[in-house]
This record gives structure tokens, C-alpha cells and sequence, in this order.
């Protein structure tokens, strides 16, 4: 059997699926809302049941996680108490068991997995910017802070410098309000608006480019694809500002092979077999790292190279 951990509207793990499907493959999805009913650990046997049916570990064959959270206790039955301490204390002591049965189950299947949400959700983008210090991999000049006065020091150093956020969120709407995670641009008059102390906040030197490349690694491969973004005000700073009526010219690209193998280790430094990582290619003729998602979308990448990687990824599970 095939377990795979994802989200309910994650598309692709609904087009894997669709060809696991074709290939008659045995193949259980559980969703972020997925209750693991009757969990049963004893003896490093995991068992857990699902639509009436009883599924054990050891019936795993291949386990892809690919985003989203397990879900061992019902979080809906949390909302049935009103007392905001006892909630908040609750909550806090299931997500830290949850956390432990987690990585419990995810260990005994790491023989079998193709990333865990161990080291998935929860990548440290600082310590992958220090991990590629060490291996001579190219990055912006980056600072953290959360000082007024500290970060104009730095706009005043670089010119032009872009914020982003210190770990990988997904946009989220919230009635009228929607929090947008896209890279933006500081200059001195947005740094006029800033109070003289705000949340602890990532910057980096904006780093004039030709064009930048998203590729996505599989096992021991590199599919990348350059995007020729800087030409259009609207994606210059972020390419994930789509320009719909005049999208953004996309090829397949190879990366170097010295750059390929420095990133493959970066990747076994964080177990990943399975990410998606951005990278500029400068003016300076540099190849400039910007950051890893290893539950970032891959199918903007695939199509417009025809890399068909729902199939890859598909035939890799299946086999």
C-alpha cells in the first residue's frame, strides 16, 4: 500500500493519485482532516483505522508526505470548551503528543518515505542560509531584525533591499483580510511608515538579475526551468505576481553540474529527497540561492517543460 500525507485541495497530489489509479495501485490518502481513528502503538506496531477498515505500518510499501498536517486528535472537539486557559492548555498538550506520535510513526516508515513532515514543515530557512555559507553556495546578504534603525543602516548599505517571510507560510484569508506572503520592496519612504520596533522581520539585499529558475529535485534530479521575470514591472521583485494577460517566458534549463551537487548535499543536510528551490541567475553571471520548499508547487514547473512530473512522481511510488 501507498500512504500518502497531504492537504484536501492539494492539486497535485490529486493528479499523483489519478495515475496511481491508472496503474491499479493500492494507493490511501489522508488529509490535514484526516482523523486517525483507533491509533494503536505498542511494540513499535502502529496500527490506525479508516473507513472501517484497520490499517497497519507494516502494510506500507512506499509513504509520501507531501504537505499538510497529521491529525491525531479531533481539534473540532476543542471548540466545545470555553474556558480560554484550559483550551490554550489543551491545545498546546495534544500538539506536543501529536508531535512525538508523529515522528514515532514517520520513523518507522523513514526506510520508505520520500520526505516527512518533520523535516518538510517545518524547514529553518536561516540555518539552510548558514548551511550554504558552508558550502560556498551563493546567497544575498541577509539580515533578521526587528529595529528601525538597524534596518536603514542596511537600506542605506544595499540601495535596494526586499523583506520576505522568516519561514514558509502559505497566503491566508481570514473574512475581509487577506495576509500576503509574496516578497515585497524596502525603500527609505516604506521604512518612513515603520515604527521604531516591529515584529522580528527577514531582509535581504535585492540582487539585480537576468533571470531566475525554479527547479524542482526528485530523488537525484534536477528539473529546473528559467523564468525570464525581470523585464515585467509586475514580476520583477516576485514572479509569483502573475501577469495573466502577458505571463512570464519559461524554458527548461540545466543547471551547472558543480551547483547541482552543492545543493544535493544541502539537501541530505535536511533529509529532503523531494523540494523545490529558487535561485537567480544575476547580471553578474552568478547563480544566487535564495531558498528551499519541499511542499512548494511543482506543477508550474512541469508544464511549461513538459517534465510530466505527476507521472515521475507517480511511477517512483508505484515501483
Amino acid at each position: 500500500m501507498i500512504l500518502i500525507k497531504s492537504n484536501a485541495d492539494d492539486y497535485s497530489t490529486t493528479q499523483v493519485v489519478k495515475w496511481l489509479k491508472q496503474y491499479n495501485a493500492d494507493v490511501l490518502r489522508l488529509n490535514d482532516t484526516t482523523f486517525l481513528k483507533d491509533l494503536k502503538l505498542h511494540n513499535n506496531n502502529v496500527s490506525f483505522s479508516y473507513n472501517d477498515a484497520t490499517i497497519a505500518l507494516s502494510e506500507v510499501s512506499k509513504y509520501w508526505y507531501r504537505r499538510g498536517r497529521w491529525d491525531t486528535f479531533q481539534r473540532k472537539n476543542l471548540h466545545q470548551i470555553t474556558d480560554k486557559t484550559f483550551h490554550r492548555y489543551l491545545n498546546y498538550f495534544n500538539k506536543e503528543a501529536e508531535r512525538d506520535v508523529v515522528h514515532t510513526i514517520e520513523t518507522l516508515l523513514a526506510e520508505k518515505s520520500l520526505n516527512r513532515h518533520e523535516t518538510s514543515a517545518n524547514i529553518n530557512k536561516l540555518a539552510v542560509l548558514a548551511s550554504c555559507k558552508t558550502l560556498k553556495i551563493i546567497t544575498p546578504d541577509t539580515l533578521v531584525t526587528n529595529s528601525k534603525t538597524v534596518l536603514k543602516d542596511f537600506v542605506v548599505q544595499h540601495g535596494e533591499v526586499i523583506t520576505k517571510a522568516v519561514n514558509n507560510l502559505d497566503p491566508n484569508i481570514k473574512g475581509d483580510v487577506f495576509a500576503d506572503v509574496m516578497t515585497k520592496k524596502i525603500t527609505l519612504e516604506t521604512l518612513a511608515k515603520l515604527p521604531e520596533r516591529f515584529n522580528v522581520s527577514l531582509f535581504q539585499n535585492l540582487v539585480a538579475k537576468k533571470f531566475e529558475i525554479r527547479t524542482f529535485f526528485f530523488i537525484d534530479t534536477f528539473y529546473s526551468m528559467a523564468i525570464f521575470s525581470q523585464n515585467d514591472d509586475q514580476t520583477k521583485v516576485d514572479f509569483r505576481n502573475y501577469n495573466m494577460k502577458a505571463p512570464n517566458r519559461c524554458v527548461p534549463y540545466q543547471l551547472p553540474t558543480l551547483l547541482e551537487t552543492k545543493l544535493r548535499k544541502l539537501l541530505e543536510i535536511y533529509e529532503l529527497n523531494s523540494a523545490s528551490l529558487d535561485i537567480i541567475y544575476t547580471t553578474e553571471d552568478e547563480y544566487s540561492f535564495l531558498e528551499i520548499n519541499p511542499i512548494g508547487q511543482y506543477d508550474m514547473t512541469s508544464k511549461p517543460c513538459n517534465y510530466f512530473l505527476d507521472e515521475v512522481i507517480a511511477n517512483y511510488l508505484s515501483s
